[in-house]
C-alpha cells in the first residue's frame, strides 16, 4: 500500500507533466498508478498541495502546483506567480493577476501574517487586501516587500 508522502509525490508529477482540467481524470490515472483512494482524499491531497486552476487555450482550465511552476530557462519562478499589478489607496489594495492566479497568492500572503495586513479576499484574478487602520502606502508596501520582493518589482 502506498504512503500518503508517495502518493501527494505521484500526483505532482501527474500534474506538472500532463495537463488535467478534472478530478476524475487525475483520480483515474493515480488508480492506474496502483494507488487506491479515493475522490475525498484526492480533494484533500489538491488542496494540502494548494493545487489552483489556470486556463490553457487549447484544454480549457488546467491544474497546476504554483510553487513548481519552471521559467523556460530552467529558474523556479518567485513565491508569487501571476502577478500583473499592485494599486493601494487608503487601507485597501487591489492586486491583479493572471486568471487561475489570485486564490494561490492570497493564500500565500495569508500564510506570512504579515504585520499590518487584515487579510485578503480573492476571485479568479483580483485579490483585495486589506490593511489595519494608520497603515500608510508606504508601509504596506515595505511590508510586503519583506516577503515578497518581486512584488515591489511590478510598481518600478
Amino acid at each position: 500500500m502506498a504512503t500518503k508522502t508517495e502518493r501527494l509525490s505521484e500526483i505532482r508529477k501527474i500534474i506538472n507533466n500532463n495537463k488535467i482540467h478534472r478530478q476524475e481524470e487525475l483520480l483515474s490515472l493515480l488508480v492506474n498508478r496502483g494507488f487506491d483512494t479515493t475522490q475525498a482524499t484526492l480533494s484533500r491531497d489538491l488542496r494540502e498541495l494548494k493545487v489552483g486552476k489556470i486556463h490553457d487555450v487549447h484544454f480549457g482550465a488546467i491544474y497546476f502546483i504554483p510553487e513548481e511552476i519552471i521559467l523556460l530557462d530552467g529558474e523556479v519562478k518567485p513565491p508569487l506567480q501571476g502577478i500583473v499589478s499592485l494599486d493601494i489607496s487608503g487601507q485597501v489594495g487591489v492586486l491583479k493577476t493572471l486568471p487561475g492566479f489570485a486564490n494561490s497568492v492570497a493564500v500565500k500572503i495569508d500564510e506570512q501574517d504579515i504585520s499590518g495586513v487584515l487579510g485578503t479576499i480573492a476571485g479568479n484574478d483580483t485579490i483585495l487586501m486589506i490593511f489595519k487602520e494608520g497603515v500608510g502606502k508606504q508601509q504596506a508596501l515595505d511590508a510586503l516587500g519583506q516577503y515578497f520582493p518581486e512584488l515591489l518589482d511590478i510598481l518600478i
